[in-house]
């Protein structure tokens, strides 16, 4: 019975005591006390007891998205939110005297807020609008979120490029007030990336983000750093394939035939076809001179590469119709053998050779065999490509423009694929963030 009776009161009690709460915490309260708290306010004016006394404000951001990274521009863009809190001395209240009330938000336009700014933007930026409210304790804790599309500038280093790796940062500092009145700190996460988007051509290293506070500027300034690195794969299917395969169709000109009349065209085509590639990817390509990108070396290589060999083929044209009447000189004579020519010329001697060694065998008992046989076997090495002291072998000039046709051929397919890959291992694996 007693047991019961102690249930009911307790009931009871807690329904008087809602009632009481909820019955205290009325419009008219609110107002007053807002009232009350604004009637000596001045929002331009550091809200501390001692003003010879530093306000402290805690930041702490939180990361949303990273919409664009232009390194031509030299920019970043990211998403990002800060919350601010402080001890504001001036608006504190004693919640019993105004109806239990411990919490209140108010506009910021009508209460003293830090002036948050970006250092280092590509457009100037102040943080906050005046409609957004700031929330007050009762003790004078504040705490007012903000946040916008942010541009900023960074230093990009694109030696690596499309491998790259960079580090940046974004600077914020109370804009108009010096470090001796209001200061930055960050007590907790540096920046919060849990909510965070990834962006389809950078990766961000969400851990790497730290922060370092100086007051270089008179003001205090903190510095969130983080690091991000380009995928590479859509500029390796889209760039650099289709130029290595343009430089392959350049090797091809010299297996074309003389007689076709089609070289020089198609190396034309194949020299314009590499210009109007470079002009459709010119916006992708970095426009830094301070290093300059090794790939675009590379390209330029190319480009040099396509014109010499047209420039190649034109002199070898020429070559293939010199008259015959023209002298042989010995340097051409010595690509021929390089070349390892076999032509009909070699045949035809290695068949008189034949017929001489026959004639050979039937003169031998007059003496003379020993030595035709001799003079023989010379000729027939001779055929074969032999250096000897006897008669040069006839050799044409369409045969010299055929063993250039072959040397170049395997000079190209070595500039054209050898570069490419000693580059690209090169480029992926010496990659790394400049610190610089």
């Amino acid at each position: 019975m007693i047991k019961t009776a102690t249930r009911y009161f307790f009931r009871i009690w807690n329904f008087a005591n809602i009632v009481n709460f909820v019955h205290c915490q009325t419009y008219s309260d609110v107002t007053n006390l807002r009232a009350s708290l604004l009637a000596s306010y001045n929002p331009d004016v550091v809200p501390v007891s001692n003003y010879s006394a530093v306000l402290k404000v805690n930041l702490s951001a939180t990361l949303f998205m990273m919409p664009e990274v232009d390194p031509v521009r030299g920019s970043v863009t990211m998403g990002i939110m800060i919350v601010q809190e402080w001890f504001d001395e001036i608006i504190t209240w004693t919640p019993a005297d105004h109806g239990g009330i411990t919490y209140i938000s108010m506009k910021s336009e009508d209460v003293w807020t830090p002036p948050v700014t970006v250092q280092n933007p590509f457009k100037f930026i102040l943080l906050g609008q005046s409609w957004m409210q700031v929330g007050y304790q009762y003790n004078g804790k504040a705490r007012y979120a903000v946040g916008d599309i942010m541009e900023f500038s960074c230093s990009f280093y694109m030696k690596y490029w499309p491998f790259d790796k960079q580090i940046c940062s974004i600077n914020f500092f109370p804009y108009g007030y010096a470090y001796n009145e209001v200061t930055f700190a960050i007590p907790g996460t540096v920046m919060n990336t849990n909510f965070y988007t990834k962006n389809g051509e950078w990766y961000l290293e969400k851990d790497s983000f730290t922060y370092s506070k100086d007051n270089d500027i008179g003001s205090t300034t903190v510095r969130y750093s983080f690091r991000i690195s380009r995928q590479s794969l859509f500029y390796l299917l889209t760039i650099i394939i289709p130029i290595n395969g343009i430089g392959a169709l350049t090797c091809l000109v010299f297996l074309l035939p003389s007689e076709s009349g089609e070289r020089v065209s198609y190396s034309i085509t194949i020299m314009l076809s590499l210009a109007v590639f470079l002009t459709v990817i010119s916006d992708d390509l970095p426009k830094h001179s301070e290093p300059i990108p090794i790939m675009c070396v590379y390209i330029l290589f190319n480009m040099v590469v396509c014109i010499c060999g047209l420039i190649m083929v034109i002199l070898n044209l020429a070559l293939n119709h010199r008259s015959e009447t023209t002298q042989i000189s010995r340097f051409y004579k010595s690509l021929v053998n390089i070349s390892c020519r076999r032509n009909k010329v070699g045949n035809e001697s290695l068949v008189d050779s034949s017929d001489d060694l026959i004639k050979a065998i039937s003169r031998e008992k007059q003496g003379t065999a020993k030595q035709d046989f001799k003079k023989s076997k010379t000729r027939s090495r001779n055929t074969n490509g032999w250096v000897s002291n006897g008669p040069d072998v006839n050799i044409t000039w369409k045969e010299v423009s055929r063993a250039i046709d072959k040397i170049l051929f395997y000079v190209l397919v070595i500039l054209t694929y050898v570069p490419s890959l000693v580059i690209l291992v090169y480029i992926a694996a010496d990659s790394d963030y400049n610190t610089q």
